[in-house]
């Protein structure tokens, strides 16, 4: 009896999450097109920066530097950093899975130690589809006279480094997706040394590369095949190395199609 009472409040709560991200991505959607998505259709592609880096930023010499940057859209959106007009991240999914659904993903820069070079303005390009939104913060070094006296020092170190604490740096925190799609769920980490990745299902148990329907593939992302709704749920990716390590969660809502959306239903 109290195994039973245990299975249904783990389903309220699981049903009462997932209709509060619903209830959160309809917000954001209204804000964005005033459209609810039906991933049954084609609708038009959207993107939106829901989380910017702040525009003018000051870094003391020597420190870490950290930039984020949160998008929503769908198809499933990727977020780019640039310097200038030169990209530093290659973010595009390796797999063969074509970009849809809907999707918040979130983007980090890493600088382990603040030099006079990284000065300059950084963008945050996020792409769906065929629309682009973008962000830009202008980074500032702040140097005094022990980082002017020690900048061969400070040069050699960025240069030589061989740790640095891993960090997750491309990440969704929420993806929607018709029930039956193919769906990757990126998990993008930097570190020295590497990184090793892990995923962990929503019951808590790591998710192993053999199984054919999910994959943990060769750059960190999570593949589903045929989401099923027993899918739904928070996924959590750890990157670990000697050092230390680092997690983040996605909760995954798969979505049964509208009857509209139907073939049959529409004939």
């Amino acid at each position: 009896m109290k195994v039973y009472a245990f299975v249904l409040l783990a389903l309220y709560l699981q049903a009462t999450e997932s209709r509060r991200l619903s209830d959160q991505m309809d917000n954001e959607i209204e804000r964005s097109n005033g459209n609810r998505i039906d991933f049954g259709k084609r609708v038009k592609d959207w993107v939106r920066i829901s989380e910017a880096p702040s525009p003018v930023i000051s870094y003391p010499a020597d420190s870490r530097i950290q930039l984020e940057c949160e998008a929503i859209g769908s198809p499933a959106p990727t977020i780019q950093w640039l310097k200038g007009n030169t990209f530093l991240t290659d973010n595009n999914l390796i797999d063969d899975v074509p970009p849809h659904g809907m999707a918040k993903i979130r983007a980090r820069l890493v600088i382990n130690s603040a030099l006079p070079i990284h000065e300059g303005t950084f963008t945050c390009v996020a792409e769906s589809g065929a629309q682009v939104a973008t962000a830009k913060s202008n980074v500032y070094v702040v140097r005094n006279e022990n980082s002017e006296r020690n900048i061969t020092e400070l040069l050699t170190k960025e240069l030589l480094e061989t740790r640095a604490k891993p960090t997750i740096v491309l990440f969704d925190t929420i993806y929607m997706d018709n029930i039956g799609s193919d769906i990757v769920l990126p998990c993008k980490a930097v570190g020295n040394p590497r990184p090793n990745i892990m995923w962990f299902d929503p019951t808590d148990n790591r998710i192993r590369a053999s199984n054919d329907r999910v994959t943990v593939l060769p750059d960190g992302g999570l593949r589903i095949r045929n989401i099923h709704w027993s899918d739904m749920g928070k996924y959590v990716c750890v990157a670990m190395n000697a050092d230390s390590q680092d997690n983040i969660s996605t909760f995954l809502y798969p979505m049964r199609k509208s009857k509209a959306s139907s073939p049959t239903d529409a004939a």
